[in-house]
């Protein structure tokens, strides 16, 4: 087991997926797994966003911050763009020349963490909605303990 995959309380895997599409770019798809686990590296995918042709890929997933001991726990939903050259990635990531998305907003729900998502390359929308899901956290427990037993014996008299 990795350091990512200690397991200290923070999230392993996202279920419950809903996605409310208001729009979806006709060139893409729309993929979600019902659960996703964190990988070995610790990235945790929510879902997908593919072209049917060429253009940009995108994955939403759920960043939580360094897992490192002491840090900060973030509740965000980033979104990560892909085949597209690190100039785009760091525009998009910034939110630059008509690229965003990178960074979601948080909405209030009652039924688990809920983002409003929407993406923009400087050519075209790709996708408007909210995302929501749910997190399963696993802290590990460790401890130990020792049981002695001492056998005790009671002589009772019986009358004669």
């Amino acid at each position: 087991m990795t350091d990512k995959q200690k397991e200290d309380g923070k999230a392993f895997e996202t279920f419950n997926i809903e996605i409310d599409v208001t729009y979806l770019n006709p060139r893409y798809a729309l993929s979600k797994q019902r659960v996703n686990v964190m990988t070995a590296n610790g990235r945790l995918d929510v879902f997908e966003l593919n072209p049917s042709g060429g253009g940009p890929s995108f994955i939403g997933r759920w960043d939580g911050g360094s897992r490192d001991p002491g840090k900060t726990e973030r509740h965000d939903l980033d979104i990560d763009i892909y085949r597209v050259s690190r100039g785009q990635q760091r525009r998009f990531k910034k939110g630059e020349r008509g690229y965003s998305g990178h960074h979601t907003t948080k909405v209030q729900s009652d039924r688990g963490r809920k983002y409003q998502v929407s993406l923009c390359t400087p050519d075209e929308k790709i996708f408007e909605g909210t995302v929501c899901f749910n997190l399963l956290r696993k802290v590990g427990v460790s401890d130990q303990f020792t049981v002695r037993e001492r056998p005790t014996a009671v002589v009772i008299r019986g009358r004669p």
